[in-house]
């Protein structure tokens, strides 16, 4: 009989520990969620500010001359062009990474010639900035889902355009190596220590704060 109460008081303890294993995985999933959500905002936020202030400038601008200039009207109006293709580029990553998070985002993977993707990063940048391409010949095509590749390549030109100096030499490659092809970009920035490679793929990490504030991004 004694034996029997010492295995139920085993047992009864053992239930309560995985109970309380359970709870705490629960409440602590809930917690990361509900900081994801709040980090999420708070960056969408400061992101967001910097493109809506600046067409906001460029119109008001345009709404206080009396006559108006058809050389300025016509160059603001590209300006602005430019700011809401930004904003809306801003608002697809936010989507995107939503829907990553929620294991909602469906890729559509298929044969797609690097030639395509490397055109369409760097058709979607030609108003932005410069990119020298460097694409080797005969390259065989990669199964990949190509609007999400393109999205990778104009994120890492982004990058490459804000942390550059002034005198800016970015490259777009592509290259065959051990049967895959690679696509890179090289740029004459600060690069990143090697110590903090590692790091680069948490969310909204960032290597330097203040550069970070003076170049814009939020470590998506």
């Amino acid at each position: 009989q004694t034996t029997s109460y010492i295995w139920i008081g085993m047992l009864a303890i053992a239930v309560v520990a995985i109970t309380a294993l359970v709870a705490g995985g629960a409440v602590r999933r809930q917690w990361q969620a509900a900081r994801l959500k709040t980090d999420l905002a708070a960056a969408v936020s400061h992101e967001l500010r910097t493109p809506l202030a600046s067409m906001r400038l460029l119109v008001d601008t345009l709404l206080d001359e009396e006559i108006p200039d058809s050389t300025r009207t016509r160059e603001y109006l590209e300006l602005l062009a430019r700011e809401n293709v930004r904003l809306s580029r801003l608002i697809e990553n936010f989507l995107t990474f939503s829907r990553l998070e929620r294991n909602r985002q469906k890729f559509d993977f298929r044969a797609t010639p690097p030639e395509r993707v490397v055109r369409g990063a760097v058709e979607a940048l030609q108003d932005r900035f410069p990119v020298e391409v460097d694409l080797a010949p005969g390259l065989p095509p990669v199964r990949a889902d190509q609007d999400a590749l393109t999205t990778v390549l104009l994120n890492l030109l982004d990058n490459a355009y804000k942390y550059t100096p002034v005198e800016k030499h970015i490259v777009l490659k592509a290259f065959p190596r051990n049967g895959h092809v690679v696509f890179a970009v090289q740029d004459n920035g600060i690069g990143i220590a090697p110590r903090e490679r590692r790091k680069i793929f948490r969310r909204f990490y960032q290597v330097d704060q203040r550069l970070a504030r003076e170049a814009g991004g939020c470590g998506l």
